[in-house]
């Protein structure tokens, strides 16, 4: 193993490629770069092709080997002093090279052969092409004759009318520099129009502008006006509102005093009503026993009726001061209800 790693180490040797060459051509084989790169198992084609050139070169003196026909015989040569399994080898190795030699030149000919063949059918429809193309080119000639004396009516034709497209260009040339000449006047009035037309303009801005400030200005004091206007109503609004809270409040206690006073006279109402019953229950318990009594009882009855019916006749009179005090209220109402509307009104109709 380590010879193997030294070898491998070293790289591939005259001696390895030679040997290689040299099992070959025993093997019957034409010792080429590839067999030997494989029979050698490495090796680059750069590096042994060089050594295998020599070998090659060196393979007559090989064969030459010495001139003694008892020595080269006792060493297994033949008469000529040539190994006979590398003479036999190199007769293999002739016919080797003769049956390749003979395989490629059997290969090349047929190859020849097919592209003579090739040729030969392509020479005839080349052939068979020139001959339509030389019948095409008869016709074609034919036509462009015909073709060029149509050409030449043609630029006849043509070259009168450039002339008389000259002439007519020359009027519309003359025409033109009339017309630019033309234009070039309006052009000039109507710049002279425009820079008129823009000092107008310009002086119209500057009026509109001082419009739309004496208008701007008289807005702003027009809005003065009108704020200071709603601050009044405002503020006199407010003064509407407390006076109309101080009169509800004392439209208030007054009905609230009133009720009281009613609640009572009702309390006296009815205290008197009990009373009545209970004088009616005694009365009727000495009514037999006391029939003269029965008179002044009902001398009081009469006297608590009209007194019940005048207490009646105040109930009235103060519900209806408590109705009256009821419609004040409301047309109070409606008259701060009609001055917010009024601000209100103004308020939408500010600018």
């Amino acid at each position: 193993m380590a010879e193997i790693r030294q070898t491998l180490s070293r790289g591939i040797q005259e001696d390895d490629v030679w040997g290689a060459a040299d099992v070959l051509l025993h093997e019957g084989l034409r010792p080429t770069i590839e067999r030997v790169r494989q029979k050698i198992g490495r090796g680059s084609p750069n590096t042994v092709s060089p050594m295998l050139e020599r070998w090659f070169a060196s393979l007559g003196q090989r064969l030459a080997g010495g001139a003694n026909p008892s020595a080269n015989l006792a060493a297994g040569n033949d008469a000529d002093g040539v190994p006979v399994s590398v003479r036999n080898a190199t007769r293999l190795l002739w016919e080797t090279a003769r049956r390749e030699a003979e395989e490629v030149q059997r290969v090349e000919l047929e190859s020849v052969r097919s592209e003579l063949q090739e040729r030969g059918n392509a020479l005839v429809e080349a052939q068979t092409a020139l001959a339509q193309r030389e019948d095409a080119f008869a016709h074609a000639r034919v036509s462009l004759d015909s073709a060029l004396a149509s050409s030449q009516q043609a630029r006849e034709t043509l070259e009168r009318q450039l002339k008389e497209h000259a002439l007519e260009a020359h009027r519309v040339r003359a025409g033109l520099e009339d017309e630019i000449k033309r234009l070039t006047t309006l052009l000039s009035q109507a710049g002279e129009s425009q820079e008129r037309m823009r000092r107008e303009h310009a002086e119209a801005m500057a009026s509109r502008d001082q419009d739309l400030r004496q208008a701007e200005e008289r807005h702003a004091v027009q809005e003065r006006r009108m704020l200071a206007e709603v601050d009044r109503a405002r503020q006199t609004a407010k003064a509407l509102e407390t006076e109309l809270a101080r009169e509800q409040q004392r439209r208030a206690k007054g009905d609230e005093a009133a009720a009281k006073r009613l609640e009572g006279e009702l309390e006296k109402l009815h205290q008197v009503r009990e009373a009545a019953r209970r004088a009616e229950a005694g009365l009727r318990e000495q009514l037999a026993a006391q029939g003269i009594e029965l008179a002044q009882a009902r001398t009081q009855a009469e006297a608590l009726a009209a007194r019940v019916e005048a207490l009646q006749a105040r109930i009235n009179d103060e519900k209806a001061a408590h109705e009256q005090t009821r419609r004040m209220l409301a047309e109070a109402l409606v008259s701060r209800s009609a001055a917010k509307g009024d601000a209100s009104t103004r308020r939408r109709r500010k600018p």
